[in-house]
């Protein structure tokens, strides 16, 4: 089910949701709210997570989130790091329902 979003904040994020960006440095990347605020993404091992929350399914075996070595068929750590960061790199921009990084702040 697609939801009309009718409020756009002066930053361009509807309310509730949160914006992919790069960061400063080329490895390094921001989650925006519609308010402003933002989390820096400065670790290789957020990647998985991260990329994870904006739509990348990197490892289809359920038996790691990308921060292990794959103990069904031994896909390597810097394997699924690599490829979250990319799916990141090509993502910048998108923008998806907030699962709760700015809860609490």
């Amino acid at each position: 089910m697609r939801r009309h979003l009718r409020f756009r904040t002066p930053i361009g994020i509807p309310e509730g949701y949160i914006r992919l960006e790069s960061g400063d440095f080329g490895w390094d990347y921001i989650i925006r709210n519609y308010d402003g605020r933002y989390h820096l993404i400065q670790t290789d091992y957020d990647y998985a997570g991260i990329a994870s929350t904006f739509g990348w399914r990197g490892h289809t075996h359920g038996e790691t989130d990308g921060t292990i070595d794959c103990p069904v068929c031994g896909r390597k750590v810097g394997t699924m790091l690599a490829s979250a960061q990319n799916y990141l790199d090509n993502n910048v921009g998108k923008m998806v329902p907030d699962p709760g990084y700015f809860d609490g702040e």
